[in-house]
């Protein structure tokens, strides 16, 4: 019986955030460092057979009940099934060229709406994420914030391809055309931009949305 007390004191703490505000909507780990330690060494370890509190402690991550919940995000995002066993994606993110545009793809799709509304969703600042939790996350105050921790872990092992793809030419225009010094043409590729402009911005900010669009999907040069 007393192997169980750490994970009943993890699950505790979880039920203790959740009590009073619900379910939050998006992962988070109550440990967002050993979340981080844990994402590095991945790509360094044999893929276990099934990833445990005990895998993190013989890694030296954490011996702490609490890290079950790291693990708990990796299984939410896709890298694990709900046993705790390695998915396809969880070989794929081992690989360190790979890596992180699968983890920027999983992102993608647990975190779909932000990726919807913000241009560069991955280096969004505290504020913006402060905002957007605030409105789409569920929680109360301490779930928003471990949340938001949670991602900014995740984003800092992640990648977009779409902006791996931009910055190996950042000249490089789309359509078929000349961008914006350089002579490089790229296959002709058409591109549906669906944008929702936040309100009460004033029309400087609504300006520099659209030369952000500019400079970082399209590869202009903005002077």
């Amino acid at each position: 019986m007393a192997t169980q007390k750490p994970a009943k004191k993890a699950t505790q703490a979880t039920e203790k955030i959740e009590k009073s505000s619900g379910t939050p909507k998006f992962p988070y780990t109550i440990l967002p460092a050993v979340l981080k330690k844990l994402l590095k060494e991945i790509p360094k370890r044999p893929r276990p057979p099934k990833m445990t509190r005990e895998t993190l402690k013989v890694w030296g991550v954490s011996a702490s009940g609490n890290s079950d919940s790291a693990i708990r995000v990796l299984k939410k995002i896709g890298l694990l099934d709900e046993s705790g066993q390695p998915k396809a994606e969880y070989a794929l993110f081992m690989d360190p060229a790979k890596g992180p545009q699968v983890l920027g793809g999983l992102l993608g799709t647990t975190y779909k709406t932000l990726f919807e509304t913000s241009l560069r969703p991955l280096d969004s600042s505290t504020e913006e994420l402060k905002t957007f939790f605030n409105v789409h996350s569920g929680g109360g105050e301490d779930a928003m914030r471990l949340q938001i921790q949670t991602f900014k872990t995740l984003a800092e092992f992640a990648a977009v391809p779409s902006e791996d793809a931009g910055a190996k030419d950042g000249n490089a225009d789309i359509g078929g055309e000349t961008g914006g010094d350089g002579d490089h043409k790229m296959p002709p590729i058409r591109l549906d931009l669906h944008i929702h402009l936040p309100e009460n911005k004033s029309s400087r900010e609504y300006e520099s949305i659209i030369q952000d669009i500019a400079r970082y999907i399209y590869g202009r040069k903005i002077e």
